[in-house]
């Protein structure tokens, strides 16, 4: 008998952001991680290396800033920071080139508009509530889906060697 040599199949994912048509994903990095703050740092780093074993040429320290917000939004407020539950995270590259990360977890969401403005004068000395917008300035887009959990949807696009 010989062995079957064919790569198996690429998964098929897709994507909606809002604003753009859905768009199917090669998958490079799927995690599980557990609602624990120890290990969030750990989980970025795992991240990181995906990114970097790609040919992806652009601010990687950026995009881990915005991955490390949002885990830690999701592990503190979504998940109120229990172990039992988990925060899925994956990394993809879209039709574009675009990298594309999704990250879920299974709080019951919250109201985006009732976040105050960090750069406001009244705001500036404030030590919370700066992960969305700094997660917004580090990636071209941003999406919020509240259904069974959030999802943060990320697109950073491409800046690739060739």
């Amino acid at each position: 008998m010989t062995p079957d040599l064919t790569e198996p199949p690429v998964p098929n994912r897709t994507l909606n952001i809002a604003g753009s048509r859905t768009q199917k994903l090669l998958p490079i990095f799927e995690k599980s991680i557990p609602s624990d703050l120890r290990v969030l740092d750990g989980a970025v780093v795992e991240f990181a290396q995906a990114i970097d074993g790609t040919t992806y040429c652009g601010d990687v320290e950026g995009i881990c800033l915005a991955v490390s917000e949002a885990l830690a939004n999701a592990i503190i407020h979504g998940n109120e920071s229990n172990p039992e539950k988990t925060v899925e995270i994956s990394l993809g590259v879209n039709q574009n080139h675009d990298l594309d990360i999704i990250l879920k977890d299974s709080g019951p969401g919250f109201d985006s508009s009732g976040i105050p403005n960090p750069t406001a004068q009244e705001n500036l000395l404030a030590i919370h509530r700066r992960g969305i917008f700094l997660i917004q300035q580090c990636m071209a887009q941003v999406d919020l889906k509240f259904d069974r959990g959030t999802q943060v949807y990320m697109r950073r696009r491409r800046k690739w060697l060739l």
